[in-house]
């Protein structure tokens, strides 16, 4: 029923500009994560991919509605559907934030983590699911959940949320989890206080209503498979979108890792398929190649339910958080600059034959 990963990040790694925690389909910050296991049969109406929204209540100018718009033009661009402004989530987000600022900043956690002690000042609720139902969400609401934590915070929230938002799809576990068949969402933000606590602190919430409801702390940060926003059954969603512009260069660093063994990564391309009953993605073919055909070094990276019927040389999710859907392109090496790269993929969902052939231009640097 549910797709589970799990993310948290060292002091050591808070040095980094944007570290990130994801648990956008599940998982606890400091829990052994398990692979996604097979749903029920739907009990639930799924909906096509939304085209619209109704306009979200934040401050212009806040950090909040930089990611809200940030977030909703990306979901759409790669075909996943926009999400609509939940107050609820947002509630619990922003006491998510805020429990993350004064709990790092003043040792009393060294990592940002998705769950929050009892013993701490500024404690909410424990878990994702548990901050949204203290906030007024449905029990049958399922919530996952994004954190970013920056050291270069401009000032600007505008700037600084848009940036968290960056951050998050220029990643693997991340990406994976902002372009999910959730419906809503909820924005936090903790600006930093002084230059002794520097740090910004960005949190999404997701949600997507599914029966049944969660029942334990193992789905306390998970997005059902059933329910929610389904892409069309043979399609392909993506990211790098097709025409992205301005792609960045590497890919953002990510706790835990997707491939601890290469130095600096290039930026993670993403595919996905519908999921709605955990139907399992296979890559016969995945490749990136630059203006001259030449193929970039890359590595394939598939849950490990999808290894068998894959390609030679395609390798299982080392933290065993990728969807039974997604499958994801690692280069080796950043991508050059200004350089126009084409993608080709070809694979079966549930053994029937997906493919998609794409470009995308990165930064200038």
């Amino acid at each position: 029923m549910r797709n589970n990963q799990t993310s948290k990040m060292t002091a050591l790694a808070m040095a980094a500009t944007f570290t990130l925690a994801a648990c956008g389909g599940g998982g606890g910050g400091n829990s052994t994560p398990t692979p996604p296991s097979t749903p029920p049969t739907p009990t639930n109406v799924n909906i096509a991919p939304q085209t619209s929204v109704a306009a979200p209540t934040y401050s212009a100018a806040s950090a909040q509605s930089a990611m809200f718009l940030a977030l909703n033009s990306y979901r759409s661009q790669v075909g996943v559907g926009m999400v609509s402004q939940n107050t609820n989530l947002d509630n619990a987000a922003q006491a998510h934030a805020m429990y993350e600022q004064v709990n790092f900043n003043s040792g009393a956690i060294t990592s940002l983590t998705h769950t929050e002690s009892s013993s701490n000042p500024g404690f909410f609720e424990a878990t994702p699911y548990q901050r949204s139902i203290k906030a007024g969400s449905a029990v049958n609401l399922w919530v996952g959940e994004n954190i970013a934590a920056d050291l270069s915070a401009t000032g600007v929230q505008a700037t600084d949320g848009a940036s968290c938002m960056q951050a998050w799809i220029n990643s693997v576990y991340h990406l994976q989890a902002a372009t999910a068949n959730q419906t809503s969402v909820g924005l936090g933000y903790a600006a930093p206080v002084s230059a002794t606590s520097p740090f910004l602190y960005c949190v999404a919430d997701f949600g997507v209503v599914s029966s049944p409801a969660p029942t334990n702390a193992s789905s306390y940060n998970s997005i059902a498979y059933d329910g929610g926003q389904q892409i069309p059954v043979g399609t392909i969603a993506h990211a790098p979108f097709a025409g992205e512009t301005g792609v960045q260069l590497a890919m953002h660093v990510e706790s835990p890792n997707p491939a601890p063994d290469i130095a600096t990564p290039g930026r993670p391309i993403m595919v996905r398929v519908n999921e709605q009953l955990g139907n399992k993605l296979t890559a016969d073919a995945f490749q990136l190649t630059d203006p001259s055909g030449a193929v970039v070094s890359a590595r394939i990276i598939v849950p490990s339910t999808s290894l068998s019927g894959s390609v030679a040389g395609a390798t299982a999710d080392v933290n065993n958080e990728l969807e039974s859907g997604v499958a994801f392109l690692l280069p080796l090496a950043p991508l050059k600059a200004n350089t126009v790269y084409t993608v080709t993929f070809a694979g079966k969902r549930d053994g029937v034959a997906v493919a998609s052939t794409w470009q995308f231009t990165t930064a200038a640097q």
